[in-house]
């Protein structure tokens, strides 16, 4: 099963310009590897077309697992209908 995402906008308060690319390096492999897991791509599937999806959430992740912390988010909150 083939889930698409488009991320258009992701606002981050608190990380550093320069841990940007880092920052999206490391949500891109999360999401990955979430997609990967068995159930993950065909929960996302039975919530149908999403025009938006909204997460507001605080972390606080150790440094350098922002990323991994923001892409797990964002699959729990895709997959709920």
């Amino acid at each position: 099963m083939k889930v698409v995402v488009h991320i258009d906008r992701l606002v981050l308060q608190g990380v550093e310009p320069s841990q940007r690319d880092a920052f999206l390096a490391q949500l891109n492999a999360r999401l990955a590897s979430e997609f990967a897991r068995p159930g993950v791509a065909e929960a996302w599937a039975t919530t149908g077309h999403r025009e938006t999806l909204r997460v507001r959430e605080s972390f606080s992740a150790p440094e350098g697992s922002l990323g991994d912390a923001t892409a797990t988010a964002l699959v729990r909150h895709g997959a709920a209908p």
